[in-house]
């Protein structure tokens, strides 16, 4: 659900959503999209939707280096806004024309060391430095980049190249996908919030399979590179408003159970606190998704942790449950420090999915937490007091 060398750039975002929001871009009859079948194909999802006035794709994932134990978790997100700017009547068009606004947030985890890695840019659509593109997609972003294939001998598989760098480490990765997308709704449309466009259209393909290799630069120079498999998660969505009225946030979980089980999970914010706008899907393999809606899932902070870098206050330990399932899953990070310290900062990482019994891993996933607080230590402590005694 989702979102770098700007400093600015997160800030930009939200304030830029909101701004968006508001404008008559938005008030335009739009084309919509099919609702869980219909006969568009998988490139023609994976296409940029200009009508809409906010847009991301967005992959995370797992990488495992063949012979070494461990996996390093990668993310990598391309954002799209479209300003509303309207080109002077009577002069020239000029490509300096700052119609179409693309972000590109980055990050990397290595659990063994821990070491988090983070960048952001943003730039306006300019030949080809800042790329977008359809039929078929590319994205492109000071050299970040992301392009879509299809295959040619089989017209049901398709791949992604993730082109991207993160501080010292590049990722050049291939993502291999097939059949259609799963709706993150019945409908197509997740509603998050009270108004008329607090919507979104939200596919993903949970269960994408890497290939690919990592490189290390070291002064400017890329010296080893090292071949690496592994699993993403990836999703699309175009949306007419970031936030509802009150929204200040929200926790949103993807992850794999077992290898076989998709599950996507998220609950809204006000001021760090639960909004009552949640849902998830459950997809067990072979069946048919569980699309579930704001009564059949809780969220129980069971953690917290306040960032050293910000001062904010993060949930750390998450138990998500489906009581209408029989089913509860402990979300914990792989590693505590995933914050990407942006204007403003959120936390965005890998985290493992485990029994909140046995505690025996079930999983693994990505987890996002945006809009909580700035908080002293003593008020980190209570506001953490607060959510683990609340009853779910």
């Amino acid at each position: 659900m989702k979102k770098r060398t700007i400093s600015f750039g997160i800030a930009f975002f939200l304030g830029f959503s909101f701004w968006v929001a508001g404008s008559g871009l938005l008030s335009r009859a739009l084309a919509l999209p099919p609702s869980g079948g219909g006969s568009d194909s998988v490139g023609s999802l994976m296409n940029p939707h200009p009508g809409y006035a906010i847009e991301w794709w967005y992959l995370t994932g797992r990488l495992h280096v063949p012979g070494e134990p461990g996996a390093d978790g990668f993310e990598g997100t391309f954002f799209r806004f479209e300003t509303g700017y309207r080109h002077p009547g009577g002069l020239p068009a000029s490509p300096w024309e700052p119609k179409t606004i693309l972000s590109f947030h980055g990050a990397f985890t290595d659990p063994s060391r821990p070491l988090f890695r983070w960048t952001q840019s943003m730039g306006r659509t300019f030949r080809q430095s800042s790329v977008l593109h359809s039929d078929p997609l590319r994205v492109s972003l000071e050299g970040n980049r992301l392009v879509f294939h299809s295959d040619p001998r089989d017209a049901r598989r398709f791949s992604l190249h993730l082109l991207e760098q993160v501080k010292d480490k590049v990722l050049d990765l291939t993502l291999t996908g097939e059949g259609r997308p799963l709706w993150e709704s019945e409908t197509g449309k997740l509603v998050t919030g009270p108004g008329p466009e607090d919507w979104a259209w939200y596919l993903s393909y949970p269960a994408l399979s890497v290939s690919g290799r990592i490189g290390t630069v070291v002064h400017g120079a890329i010296v080893a590179w090292k071949t690496v498999r592994g699993v993403a998660w990836f999703d699309h969505e175009w949306t007419r408003a970031m936030l509802g009225q009150g929204q200040t946030g929200w926790i949103w979980m993807g992850g794999r159970i077992r290898g076989e089980t998709a599950l996507m999970a998220f609950e809204m914010q006000k001021n760090g606190h639960p909004d009552h706008f949640r849902g998830g899907t459950f997809k067990e393999k072979g069946s048919d998704p569980v699309w579930i809606g704001s009564g059949g899932i809780r969220f129980h902070v069971l953690s917290a942790w306040r960032s050293p870098h910000t001062g904010i206050c993060y949930p750390r330990e998450i138990r998500i449950t489906f009581p209408g399932q029989k089913k509860q899953f402990l979300i914990r990070p792989i590693a505590t420090d995933q914050e990407l310290g942006g204007t403003p900062s959120y936390w965005e990482g890998a985290v493992r999915i485990l029994d909140p019994v046995s505690r025996q891993p079930l999983g693994e996933g990505y987890l996002e937490l945006t809009g909580f607080s700035r908080l002293s230590p003593d008020a980190c402590l209570h506001w953490a007091e607060d959510l683990i005694g609340r009853k779910p």
